[in-house]
């Protein structure tokens, strides 16, 4: 008896742990999506480059870019038409941009730090609609 019983408790402990898991990244990304109007994520080129290279956010209102390197070096942040920098991002680490931009167009954004051989290929754009 104790033998049928064993296999029932492992799967209910197994799918317990799956179902805590999706629970908490889906809280996760709730209260990132609530918290951010934007979210970058940086890598070298050769392993991603920024993700997504495209953010898009609202004119006139107020934006909050949450930047993480996931990267294994450091990385820079710069939207010049915005006047907005984030000298540097060590690896592991994130920043948080916060401004409301006040003009409507596509802008780009670089990486400011040299981060490997394609270092100049590490850009992507904000849209301001």
């Amino acid at each position: 008896m104790k033998i049928k019983n064993e296999p029932i408790a492992v799967a209910m402990l197994i799918l317990g742990t799956i179902v805590a898991i999706i629970g908490i990244l889906g809280f996760e990304n709730y209260r990132r999506s609530a918290e951010y109007t934007a979210e970058l994520t940086a890598r070298a080129t050769e392993y991603g480059n920024w993700y997504p290279n495209t953010i898009t956010i609202p004119y006139g209102k107020p934006a909050k870019i949450l930047i993480r390197n996931i990267d294994v070096v450091s990385h820079g942040f710069a939207l010049p038409d915005f006047q907005i920098a984030v000298m540097e991002i060590k690896a592991g680490e994130s920043a948080v941009i916060e401004f409301t931009p006040d003009k409507k167009g596509v802008f780009p954004f670089v990486c400011t730090i040299w981060c490997s051989n394609r270092h100049m290929e590490m850009r992507g754009q904000l849209v301001v609609e």
